[in-house]
């Protein structure tokens, strides 16, 4: 903001100015005008001169000026700015006057709107000019007063006699009140002194009621402790009793159950599908970059070699269908459609080859999971040329070897398992893409007489990349990888029918790619990936009864992404261990008995 007195301001004349006669520093209307003396630019003496304190030019056309050679504007130029109509500098206050420029200065000096300051010391209101004398002298609370009137100084005296006599009257009734609230008080007092007599006398009894509470106490627990020791003790003989009863059962029931495998056994040779020759043999074929094939004994604890693969092959599948070891699909260079297969009747050994198998899957597989039912294999999943599968085919073994899809799964799914209930299919786990961030701990039953997939309770996990066995009415997932990326030693027992899963002891060894077959009361574990990217050629089983990991011999060769066949296990063999493991959790302190079969 200016320091200077500018011009006029525009909006107070009564009528629009000319823009000639406006200041061309404050762009208001002149005041004092003076004039550039060469271009004749007009500005106010006041702008002009504040200017060329720093500038010795005109500041519109630029030529040298100073404040001695400003000239005076013409007689027409003054003429025209007296003759303008404007306004009272104090129309806000309320003056209405208009006024010629010329007159205005008088105007305002006497103007009675004229802002002015109260004098009476203590008031210091601001108002109009021509208010000023009557505020002062009439309206101003600090204005000072002479009394004129005897009249009036006597009616104030009696006001104030009036309210003496009133203050007189309230002062007796204080009195009589302060009288009354003193008695009230002596009454208090001598109520509070009733009150910590009956206090006294009520905690005299209450510690009477407590010595008595507390004898009778002691004399209630010594009745209750020689009560219960005494039903204790009969419930302890019952106990035993009860667990004598038991173990007795169970004896009586370990021999039905071993007459039972040995009937079971029997008729399980004459059983379609069921491979010849020793059912304690583990045969292990291919794997990631090997085309080598071993056999394990079971009874002798040796492994030996069979004739190699026509090829190396990975991820594929193995079932044994008519005295024949096939293995479907898999990925060798690229994914694989065929079926080869080696005759196990009688035993395999050097001599026996590998042959082509006239069955195909519908399209090229691998890292898949199938089941043999009936005169077909059901496969599930895998990752085919456009990538994860959710599809459920069905491939016949017998002509004309035709192949349909069943059904589809709610997602994809590779390097997951898929274990045969009935006329059920169980699907556990897998993932979705190649990426283990995308494991799954889901579980689907597949009804395939009625075609129709549900969901059941999920695992406890996400997992990928683990192997499986059927056990009895459960399904045992081993090793494997989690969503984070961590190799797995972990087993859990997944019961179909409750949907409930527990963990059994974990392995010895972490392990990723893994297989695993069942052979009598015990799963074995083969290869695999362990925690630190080695290929595995080690060995373990799990026994029910002993309920511990043990190490077996290991393969000659290290793989992962193999496939393996071992002898199914009974149902005697299966209701037996399912006993013991049940056992456990009722008596955790016994030990079992062990079946010895003549």
């Amino acid at each position: 903001m200016a320091s200077y007195i500018q011009g006029y301001d525009e909006e107070r004349f009564a009528s629009k100015v000319n823009r000639n006669f406006l200041c061309l520093i404050c762009f208001n209307v002149l005041k004092d005008p003076v004039l550039c003396p060469r271009n004749q630019h007009c500005f106010c003496r006041a702008c002009i001169t504040k200017h060329l304190e720093n500038s010795r030019r005109c500041p519109t056309c630029a030529d040298e000026l100073t404040v001695e050679t400003l000239a005076e504007p013409n007689r027409m130029v003054k003429d025209y700015l007296d003759e303008l109509n404007i306004h009272c500098v104090y129309n806000n206050r309320g003056c209405e006057e208009i006024v010629q420029l010329q007159h205005l200065d008088i105007h305002e000096a006497t103007c009675g709107f004229t802002p002015a300051v109260c004098t009476n010391p203590g008031c210091g209101v601001t108002l109009n000019q021509r208010d000023l004398i009557n505020h002062e002298s009439e309206l101003c609370e600090f204005r000072k007063l002479k009394c004129h009137s005897c009249g009036q100084m006597a009616k104030t005296l009696a006001d104030m006699k009036k309210r003496m006599a009133t203050m007189a009257t309230n002062l007796a009734t204080v009195e009589t009140n302060v009288a009354t609230n003193m008695a009230k008080m002596v009454t208090v007092v001598a109520m509070e002194t009733c009150m910590n007599d009956i206090q006294a006398n009520v905690e005299t009894q209450i510690a009477n009621v407590e010595k008595n509470m507390e004898r009778n106490t002691t004399d209630m627990k010594t009745d209750m402790q020689e009560l219960m020791e005494g039903k204790l003790e009969a419930v302890n003989n019952e106990v035993k009793g009860l667990k004598t009863a038991l173990i007795e059962g169970f004896d009586e029931m370990k021999d039905v159950l071993v007459k039972m495998e040995d009937k079971i056994e029997e008729n399980t040779r004459k059983v379609r599908n069921a491979a010849s020759g020793d059912k304690e043999n583990i045969i292990v074929a291919g794997g990631d970059g090997t085309v080598s094939v071993e056999m394990f004994n079971w009874r002798q604890r040796t492994w030996s070699p069979l004739q190699s693969l026509p090829k190396k092959r990975r991820g594929a599948t193995l079932f044994v269908y008519h005295n024949h070891v096939t293995i479907a699909g898999g990925y060798s260079s690229g994914y694989l459609d065929d079926m080869i297969r080696m005759n196990i009747n009688p035993n395999p050994d050097l001599s026996t080859h590998w042959s082509d198998c006239p069955v195909k899957l519908p399209g090229k597989l691998g890292y898949h999971s199938s089941v043999l039912y009936n005169d077909q294999i059901i496969v599930t999943g895998g990752h085919n040329e456009n990538g994860a599968s959710d599809c459920i085919l069905e491939v016949q073994l017998t002509p004309p070897y035709t192949a349909k899809t069943l059904s589809r799964m709610p997602e994809a799914r590779l390097y997951h398992s898929t274990q045969l209930f009935d006329d059920s299919l169980l699907i556990v786990g897998g993932r979705t893409t190649s990426s283990y961030l995308n494991n799954l701990s889901s579980v689907l039953l597949y009804d395939i007489k009625k075609n129709e997939c549900k969901q059941l309770a999920p695992l406890p996990y996400e997992v990928s990349e683990m192997a499986t066995v059927r056990w009895g009415d459960n399904i045992i997932v081993i090793g494997g990888i989690d969503k984070r990326g961590n190799r797995l030693d972990t087993v859990i027992i997944y019961n179909v029918k409750t949907e409930q899963s527990c963990m059994l002891p974990p392995m010895r060894c972490k392990r990723r790619r893994c297989t695993a077959v069942v052979i009598g009361n015990n799963i074995v574990v083969l290869g695999g990936i362990c925690e630190q990217g080695r290929d595995l050629k080690s060995v373990e089983a799990f026994n029910f009864e002993s309920y511990t990991w043990q190490k077996l011999p290991g393969m000659s060769q290290a793989r992962y992404w193999h496939t393996a066949q071992g002898r199914i296990q009974t149902v005697a063999t299966v209701a037996y261990a399912t006993v013991r493991f049940s056992l456990r959790y009722i008596f955790p302190g016994c030990t079992f008995f062990k079946v010895v079969k003549n």
